[in-house]
């Protein structure tokens, strides 16, 4: 509560000693001569002495008029007080639903005051008023669209859900700006801590951002680091932990071997800083885990796990002068590293010392050449080195066979266009998995090593448009892991990943804390639900896939709030209460005007 005009209380004073004053004068009375006082009893308290001023007695009347003058004068002073300003405008409440905002230092949550905030708002909604939820987690949702009944969007409040995932909140602003960015008189309210990735190139339009912040402290202590290789002394695991905070802090450590404590120690991490160990660990380990027992206000990332096999992950050297199909496809399997280059690394070639880094190399549309990788793929132009002899480039070909097993299970190229093929002829000991009008369109070797040759480019056709590509790269995966694939392989939450798949089969996903059933789309499953730490497995029975889901985004352990963040331009948005101020005159007016009537009443009853 507030006054627009607070120097007109001071009008108080002066009126309101005139009111007492009149009180303290004495009365101005004729004199009369009497035979006896005891004719007028009633009047024996107005017997006083004859002076100026008397003492003020306690009467009704003075206090009536008294109070009614604190009603006018805080009238004239315009007394506000603060109410939720949503009357009359087009809302998009966006929540923070990161990782972050599962901080601990407002209670019970950030998210949950987040949640809260959000429930008042919507309950501060007049008639005629129109509001949006928008949920800003790993994948944007916009929960409810714009209506105007509370009980509709408080219902949508209540659905409204944490990930231990970076948030997305560019993508929400640009959710928020389809809906309303057009509304001259629309607001769009974030309700977040401000630890987020910056949002880009974000336009305001015609709306106003309104940005709530919420969270008080950075303590937080994080796993940021675990991995385990193979030494001279055996396996080994090096933890990193880091302090995010302020000021220095100590932690018990402990790392676990398939839950197992193998290493516990008090850790001593200086503010800022990062302490590693590096700790022994058993063999035939499935799983290795980091924990710090006391890791601040967030507990996302106090526990990081790796698979006890170093070898569990594949990793892939794709040579390329550029395909988003190819990237994307292989980045979506969680048991694939990948790295690209334009060509190969001189450290990864036959003949140079050493073992190679790689477990696959694809060459995209360029000459395959030696490599110390067990395993090659190459699509279009060949070289000396391929499973084929590679010729020149045919037209459009007719695909007349493909051997549906192995490599090219679920596999078809019906429907599909190829603008041109190379004209190719399998080497010694290489076999055709399928063939065109014109030769071989797929060839495989598996001595000296595996190699596979597919005699077209990926870009000259619409073939990484259909159904079969990601099944033929899940295929590849799958072959070039062998029985690796039976171990665990690692997630970031947030992650999405693709599994081959027959449309309308359905592949079930048990997590942490649900069970949720996945069905097959254009011949792939994708899975989104990795939004919390913790261990998944997916499919059921021998055919199924365990994975380990960590929350690594250093981002998101830098839990301090912050007070504003730009947008387009750099323009900054700051904090600025979700509010406005109410006058209070009319009913102070109001009560003044009964104040009156009341003390009438008063004066006519004593006469």
């Amino acid at each position: 509560m507030s006054f627009q005009s607070p120097q007109s209380l001071l009008w108080f004073l002066p009126v309101g000693g005139f009111i007492l004053a009149l009180y303290l004068l004495r009365l101005r009375r004729r004199d009369f001569v009497i035979p006896a006082s005891f004719l007028w009893p009633e009047r024996e308290d107005e017997v006083r002495a004859n002076s100026l001023f008397q003492k003020l007695k306690f009467n009704w009347l003075w206090v009536l008029q008294l109070v009614a003058l604190a009603f006018l004068v805080m009238g004239l002073a315009r007394w506000q007080m603060r109410q939720e300003n949503v009357q009359g405008l087009t809302t998009v409440l966006i929540v923070d639903g990161s990782a972050s905002m599962g901080a601990t230092d407002v209670a019970p949550d950030r998210f949950g005051v987040a949640v809260k905030r959000a429930e008042e708002l919507i309950a501060a909604m007049k008639p005629g008023d129109q509001m949006a939820l928008i949920e800003a987690g790993a994948s944007p949702r916009v929960v409810t669209g714009l209506a105007n009944d509370p009980a509709r969007l408080k219902q949508g409040a209540e659905s409204l859900r944490r990930g231990d995932a970076p948030g997305d909140l560019g993508e929400s602003l640009r959710l928020a700006m389809a809906l309303v960015g057009r509304d001259a008189t629309s607001r769009i309210v974030v309700l977040s801590d401000g630890v987020f990735e910056p949002v880009g190139e974000v336009s305001r339009g015609k709306s106003e951002i309104v940005f709530e912040p919420i969270g008080k402290s950075g303590a937080n202590l994080a796993v940021t680091a675990l991995g385990t290789s193979e030494t001279p002394k055996g396996l080994q695991a090096y933890v990193g932990v880091k302090n995010f905070g302020s000021e220095a802090a100590q932690t018990p450590l402990t790392v676990y071997a398939d839950d197992r404590a193998i290493f516990s120690a008090e850790v001593e991490v200086p503010a800022g800083g990062t302490v590693g160990r590096t700790v022994a660990v058993p063999g035939d380990v499935s799983v290795v885990r980091a924990r710090v027992s006391e890791g601040g206000f967030l507990s996302a990332d106090d526990e990081r796990m790796v698979p006890g096999d170093p070898s569990g992950s594949l990793r892939v050297l794709l040579v390329t002068r550029g395909n988003l199909f190819l990237e994307t496809g292989l980045n979506l399997d969680a048991r694939v590293v990948l790295d690209k280059a334009a060509t190969v690394p001189n450290s990864e070639l036959v003949g140079n010392g050493g073992a190679g880094n790689y477990d696959l190399v694809i060459f995209d549309s360029v000459p395959e050449v030696a490599v110390k990788a067990p395993m090659t793929v190459t699509f279009g132009v060949g070289g000396k080195n391929t499973a084929a002899e590679v010729g020149a480039k045919l037209g459009t070909p007719d695909v007349i066979s493909v051997e549906e097993t192995g490599v090219l299970e679920g596999v078809s190229f019906e429907g599909v266009y190829l603008a041109n093929v190379y004209a190719a002829k399998p080497k010694a000991g290489s076999r055709v998995l399928a063939q065109n009008s014109q030769g071989a369109l797929v060839v495989q070797r598996d001595a000296p090593k595996r190699q596979l040759y597919f005699a077209f480019d990926l870009l000259d056709g619409d073939f990484p448009l259909s159904v079969s590509f990601p099944i033929l790269l899940g295929n590849l995966v799958d072959l070039a892991v062998g029985e690796r694939q039976r171990g665990f392989s690692t997630l970031v939450t947030g992650q999405t990943i693709g599994i081959p798949g027959r449309d309308g089969e359905v592949l079930v996903v048990k997590g942490p804390a649900e069970t949720e059933s996945v069905r097959a789309l254009n011949g792939r499953f994708t899975l989104r639900g990795f939004d919390r730490v913790g261990r998944y497995s997916v499919g059921e029975g021998e055919d199924v896939r365990e994975y380990l889901v960590n929350m690594t985004s250093e981002r998101e352990s830098e839990i301090a709030p912050v007070s504003e963040f730009a947008i387009a331009g750099g323009e900054a948005v700051q904090t600025k209460p979700m509010e406005r101020f109410a006058d209070l005159w009319k009913p102070l007016i109001a009560l003044m005007m009964g104040v009156l009537v009341l003390e009438w009443l008063v004066f006519m009853r004593r006469s």
